[in-house]
C-alpha cells in the first residue's frame, strides 16, 4: 500500500484509523541495531515486498547510553535515519520505546550502569529507576519530534510503545507495580507525541493506552478497553 501523509491516526473497537480510512496494520519487526546500515533498505524493501505495510522495532538503551548521559546514536545506532527509510520505502512504523525489550537481547537493553546505581530497583515504583527511565524515554522522543518522525508530523510512525510484557511479571512486584504501570502511562501520555501509545502484555493498562496481546495464543484475546481495537504485537 502507498503512504499517505498520517495527519490523524486515531482508532475504534475495530481498527485503527489513519486520516478517516480503516486500516488493518501487517507489521514486521526490524530491529536497527542487528544489521548495518548498508543493510536497511534491502531489509526493508524485502518487508514490503512481502506484504508488510509496516516495520516495528525496539530501541536498545544500552547502545544508546552505554556510559551514563553519554549518548550513541552513529552508525547502526541512528534510528532516526532507520525510521526516515522506512517512510522513504512507504511504509508505516512502530516505536517500541520499552526501554526494557525483552527480543532475546541481553539485560533486556538496560545498560549495566543502571544496575549499579545505589538504591535503585528496576521496573517499579522506584524513584531512581523512575527518573532515568523517564530521562532517557523523552531524549529519544525529543530526537524523534525533532526529525518529524511521529504521524502527527507527517512521520511514519503511527504508534508507540511503553514499557514491554510488564504484566507477565507485575503480580511479583504487589501495589508498587500497579503504581508503576499508572505512572508509565502518565509519563508517557505527558510525551505529547500525537499518536497512541500501546501497552504488550499489560491487562491493566490504563485508559488511553492500547493493551495488545503477544503470545502463542492470541485468538481469545480481547482488549481490557472494550473501546480499543484487538492488537497482536
Amino acid at each position: 500500500m502507498a503512504l499517505c501523509v498520517a495527519t490523524e491516526v486515531t482508532y475504534d473497537a475495530h481498527s485503527l484509523i489513519i486520516n478517516g480510512e480503516k486500516c488493518i496494520i501487517f507489521s514486521g519487526s526490524v530491529h536497527y541495531a542487528r544489521s548495518t546500515v548498508e543493510m536497511w533498505p534491502n531489509i526493508i524493501q524485502k518487508a514490503k515486498d512481502g506484504g508488510l505495510d509496516a516495520i516495528e522495532s525496539y530501541v536498545f538503551w544500552d547502545r544508546h547510553e552505554p556510559i551514563r548521559r553519554e549518548y550513541d546514536f552513529s552508525g547502526n545506532l541512528n534510528f532516526v535515519k532507520f525510521f526516515k527509510l522506512v517512510q522513504e520505502a512507504g511504509l508505516y512504523a512502530i516505536l517500541r520505546i520499552g526501554p526494557y525489550v525483552c527480543a532475546e537481547w541481553n539485560y533486556g537493553g538496560f545498560p549495566i550502569w543502571l544496575h549499579n546505581m545505589p538504591g535503585i530497583e528496576l521496573r517499579t515504583y522506584n524513584p531512581i529507576y523512575k527518573n532515568e527511565m523517564q530521562i532517557f524515554t523523552t531524549k529519544i522522543v525529543s530526537m524523534a519530534k525533532e526529525a518529524k518522525l511521529f504521524a502527527s508530523q507527517g512521520g511514519p510512525i503511527i504508534l508507540a510503545q511503553i514499557e514491554n510484557e510488564y504484566g507477565n511479571i507485575m503480580v511479583d512486584y504487589g501495589d508498587a507495580g500497579k503504581s508503576y504501570i499508572k505512572w508509565c502511562a502518565q509519563m508517557a501520555l505527558a510525551q505529547n507525541i500525537g499518536v497512541s501509545w500501546i501497552m504488550c502484555q499489560q491487562h491493566d493498562a490504563p485508559k488511553p493506552m492500547i493493551n495488545t496481546c503477544n503470545g502463542y495464543y492470541c485468538d481469545q484475546f480481547q482488549p481490557n478497553n472494550p473501546k480499543s481495537p484487538k492488537m497482536f504485537t
